[in-house]
């Protein structure tokens, strides 16, 4: 097996950010102050977004525990699609601003709806209460189509890191409620589909990002434990664990998209080649360079 070094694979950009700031940016110690450091992440790459005036923004609260922010095009006219999106932070960092610029530039490039979903967080909120919100807000989203000017027909999750897990877990948990048809499609970014020490055979021979990533930027294997032991999913919940699912050869049409310099660079891979065995073709692209923000 080839060696894997991090230092030969970083972009030259993000080797010129780590130049420039004399370090690499990890998330490090314990949950909360991980959840800090990743707001300031956020903050910062944020400021360098472009404007997006073609864009309108309103926040909801739709439960007691959840709020949603739906981005709709200004110059919308028919029906849309409709994107339910949960943003990253291993289930305990993140809310509605800190992918909010990607949220806008979704509506801009393919002319959706995105309504993106403020589930609580770990530690103070134990699994499954992110899954719960997730079908909260669906549920939500469902409902209310004409309000949002959506198309149900054309409804789909989507989410990165944690939040790729919640898209996966919501259209595992619609199928098993007898909902499959609600759900047109899952977009996965990076995500999480199996707790490391649950790997099912034969793929754990094949799950080695944990090892070979474990000290990249920003996102580490040390933190990636740090993260699944604060929101305490049991190890073989297919719920949380989609790769577990039952249910993968009735999953609607799956994009994975995964990082390679990651821990969870092999949760996606391995997930798109089941969902291939279980009879369905999931489409999977590799972002082989540059980290991503979790």
């Amino acid at each position: 097996m080839a060696s894997f070094n991090v230092d030969e694979l970083l972009s030259e950009e993000w080797a010129q950010i780590e130049q420039t700031i004399g370090a690499r940016p990890q998330l490090t110690g314990d949950a909360l102050t991980m959840r800090g450091q990743y707001k300031a992440l956020a903050e910062q790459m944020n400021a360098l977004s472009p404007a997006t005036p073609n864009v309108s923004v309103v926040d909801e609260r739709i439960t007691e525990h959840v709020t949603v922010r739906i981005y709709k095009p200004i110059d919308k006219k028919d029906a849309l699609p409709v994107g339910v999106y949960f943003h990253g932070g291993g289930f305990c960092c993140g809310d509605l601003d800190s992918e909010d610029p990607f949220c806008r530039s979704l509506v801009e490039r393919h002319h959706c709806v995105i309504v993106s979903v403020e589930y609580r967080l770990a530690p103070e909120h134990k699994a499954p209460a992110q899954t719960e919100d997730a079908i909260a807000a669906w549920n939500w989203s469902i409902r209310n189509a004409s309000l949002l000017g959506g198309d149900c027909s054309r409804y789909f999750t989507i989410g990165q890191s944690a939040g790729g897990n919640l898209a996966l877990a919501t259209a595992h948990l619609l199928i098993d409620q007898g909902r499959r048809l609600e759900i047109k499609g899952v977009a996965a970014l990076v995500p999480l589909a199996v707790h490391p020490k649950n790997v099912p055979q034969p793929h754990g021979s094949s799950h080695r990002s944990y090892q070979e990533c474990a000290h990249g930027p920003v996102n580490t294997a040390n933190a990636m434990a740090t993260f699944l032991e604060s929101v305490e999913a049991k190890e073989d919940d297919p719920g949380v664990f989609v790769l577990l699912s039952r249910h993968l050869d009735l999953f609607p049409p799956t994009y994975i998209a995964v990082c390679e310099i990651d821990p969870l660079r092999d949760d996606g891979i391995i997930m798109g080649q089941v969902l291939q065995e279980a009879g369905y073709v999931a489409s999977k692209a590799i972002s082989m360079r540059s980290p991503e923000k979790k």
